[in-house]
């Protein structure tokens, strides 16, 4: 067994988990400081300089507030709950590529012998697979926490949430089979790579794919205007009523964690992912670099639509959700699939001619 590679491997997923954790913790806070500019108010202020220290003070009130177990709960599937939920959002993370390679520091390379760092832990073949398998497994966190709170409210808001989620998970796996369908690949750094000369968002199979896409993307983070599994105008809060302290910090990470992933997802499926438009800084050095931060700056683009859109639009009622999910987009994502099979046949390689 190759210990130095285990050793380059484990800081690999260690420094990625610290940004992932650092970046959701200022991603709240940037929510928190767009409402209040929306609303015209100064937002969190106090806890350092620009409230810069206030998803620290928020981590020291989760981890020392006191657990609370209400009565006559099921334990063992109430810890369990937001555990999964957290694990999911975690694990989602470990097939995204981030950017090309980069080589190693001269520390690291004497360390471990790695000489060159992929900027992503792992590159199935099946990678989109995998991301769809993970964001489905994610539904039983919610179907669990609302069954094991002994809590009428709670299983009424676990159903809800989980009705939603899976009537979303459809469209969404139609939008993605059309970029599949039309990249010949279910691998992520195929994907990305495909998009060199042109981004899938415009290919009019990819245009309106993306349209079904973002739609499920709201609806399956339950986030404004589908928060149905939320709702927190309402008395509760749905599947997780009876969470508190840490517990529920897990599913409020979770929440935020599955925005960027989704944000991630957006980008590397419709938007070029790591590539450069036009190509620019092909063959220099910092070429890694130089895709990494355009993929950054694509990812905090679609992370602050999804605040953008919360603070404007107002709530759907369910019904009126479910009757979009079924009666709407499902034939739409079928009309996609249909239409890139079409045009990946017939017309993509002139459609790619009128653009290069």
């Amino acid at each position: 067994m190759d210990w130095a590679l285990i050793l380059a491997w484990g800081i690999k997923i260690l420094s990625l988990f610290f940004v992932i954790l650092t970046g959701v913790a200022y991603y709240t806070l940037a929510e928190r400081k767009f409402a209040g500019f929306i609303q015209d108010r100064p937002g969190p202020n106090r806890a350092g300089i620009f409230g810069l220290f206030q998803p620290l003070a928020d981590g020291i009130k989760f981890i020392a507030k006191e657990e609370i177990f209400p009565k006559n709960v099921s334990k063992g599937m109430y810890l369990l709950a937001p555990s999964i939920s957290m694990t999911c959002a975690i694990m989602a993370w470990a097939v995204i590529p981030f950017g090309g390679s980069l080589p190693a520091p001269e520390w690291l390379t004497a360390l471990t012998g790695v000489t060159i760092i992929d900027l992503q832990i792992a590159n199935p073949d099946s990678g989109v697979l995998y991301m769809l398998a993970i964001s489905s497994l994610s539904v039983y966190g919610i179907m669990i926490a609302g069954w094991s709170s002994n809590n009428k409210y709670s299983l009424l808001g676990g159903v809800r949430s989980t009705a939603q989620m899976i009537s979303y998970e459809l469209p969404m796996g139609l939008s993605i089979v059309v970029i599949v369908i039309m990249t010949g690949s279910l691998k992520l750094t195929d994907i990305s790579d495909s998009q060199k000369d042109m981004w899938n968002i415009l290919t009019p199979p990819g245009f309106v794919a993306f349209f079904i896409y973002v739609t499920a993307m709201f609806a399956e983070t339950n986030r404004l205007p589908f928060d149905l599994a939320e709702a927190e105008s309402e008395l509760v809060v749905g599947f997780h009523t009876e969470y508190g302290a840490f517990k529920f910090a897990l599913f409020f990470l979770a929440e935020y964690m599955n925005m960027i992933t989704m944000s991630c997802l957006t980008t590397l499926l419709f938007f070029g992912g790591y590539n450069v438009p036009f190509q620019l800084g092909a063959g220099s050095p910092y070429q890694a670099f130089i895709g990494l931060g355009f993929f950054v700056l694509k990812v905090l683009f679609f992370a602050f639509l999804f605040i953008w859109v919360r603070w404007t639009l107002p709530r759907f009622r369910y019904d009126q959700l479910m009757k979009l999910g079924w009666k709407k987009m499902i034939p739409w994502g079928l009309f996609a699939v249909m239409f890139a099979a079409i045009y990946t046949v017939y017309w993509k390689e002139g459609w790619l001619k009128l653009f290069i």
